[in-house]
């Protein structure tokens, strides 16, 4: 009995002690490390755009519209990392140039600062080796303005007595315009229409010689840019009737003047200058110039050059330029077409 006692002791001892040594200090716990789900965002620095070099080819002379436009451009563009050489290369209205575009490989950083009448107009005349199938647009920037002015003293002041003198006195007056047949010939037409106005249309070489006969009361009506026109208005040796600008209304050079669809239904001109490429040329080439164009419109050095040149700084895109374009072939080329065969 006693020696069971003696066991049962042992044993609560036992388990007195086990639990004992069991209940020893708690260890403080211990914070674990802040977890940064978020990784912060690595500090990037953009590299600038490599410089790059390309040639603008011309098709008319130094010291034109065409020409001091892409060379504006093309001062405009070195701050943007092109480096344009503008090269002329006169000849045929443009299309010298611009069959000689054709024959380059779409690797050769090569653009062809061009218009409707050298890209659209001449291809209707005759097979000129090219049609502006054989170009995309980069975009457009450029765009002189037209006009037709009257001789000094002439019998009329506006537009309307301008139609009315013309009707009265049949076979009396004389226009001046630039070439035979041509592009600017045929809008001219379309602005006295010589099936219902009857007046005598003597071709020019270009806008010096009409401004020259028109001053020199040779012709009684001139075809000849507004640059060209404002001066001679402004000294009275001619009276600016009306613009032919197609982008807009009034010229910011002369915004009192009339645009030709404002008194009568001629279409106005496209003689807005856009810049082309080959089919196959880098399309990201193609897209930092275009978007550098977007930049150089809004500049306003390129801005100020251009008015005192007589043109409108205007971009549109090269989607925007190809429909602007592809419109003129649509609705102007058949009816351009027709005309021409009158002429033969």
């Amino acid at each position: 009995m006693k020696r069971n006692k003696l066991w049962i002791m042992l044993l609560v001892f036992m388990m007195t002690f086990s639990l004992l040594a069991g209940c020893g200090p708690a260890e403080e716990p211990v914070d674990p490390e802040p977890v940064n789900d978020v990784d912060e965002p690595e500090e990037v620095t953009e590299e600038p755009e490599e410089d790059v070099e390309i040639d603008i080819i011309v098709g008319f002379g130094a010291g034109g519209s065409n020409d001091l436009a892409a060379r504006y451009m093309a001062e405009a563009l070195r701050e943007h990392g092109i480096l344009a050489n503008v090269v002329n290369m006169a000849g045929g209205m443009g299309t010298e140039a611009a069959y000689h575009m054709t024959q380059q490989r779409p690797d050769a950083n090569m653009f062809f600062w061009s218009q409707a009448m050298t890209l659209i107009f001449e291809p209707a005349i005759d097979d000129r080796g090219f049609t502006i199938d054989d170009f995309v647009a980069v975009g457009m920037l450029a765009s002189p303005t037209f006009s037709l002015g009257s001789r000094a003293e002439a019998p009329w002041e506006n537009w309307d007595e301008l139609i009315a003198y013309i009707q009265e006195n049949p076979g009396e007056v004389s226009v001046g315009g630039q070439g035979e047949g041509s592009m600017m010939h045929f809008y001219l037409t379309q602005m006295l229409p010589p099936d219902e106005l009857d007046y005598t249309y003597t071709a020019f070489a270009g806008g010096a010689d009409v401004a020259l006969n028109l001053t020199g009361g040779h012709v009684d009506l001139g075809h000849l840019s507004l640059a060209a026109a404002r001066p001679l208005h402004e000294e009275g040796d001619m009276t600016v009737l009306v613009n032919t600008q197609v982008l807009m209304d009034r010229d910011p050079l002369m915004p009192d003047i009339p645009n030709i669809t404002e008194v009568s239904d001629a279409p106005a001109e496209p003689h807005s200058i856009s810049l082309f490429a080959l089919p196959g040329t880098d399309q990201d080439l193609i897209d930092r110039i275009s978007s550098a164009m977007e930049k150089v419109a809004e500049d306003e050095t390129l801005q100020e050059n251009y008015f005192n040149s007589g043109l409108i700084a205007h971009y549109l895109n090269p989607e925007d330029t190809m429909d602007f374009y592809m419109q003129i072939q649509e609705e102007m080329v058949p009816i351009f077409q027709e005309w021409q065969e009158t002429l033969n």
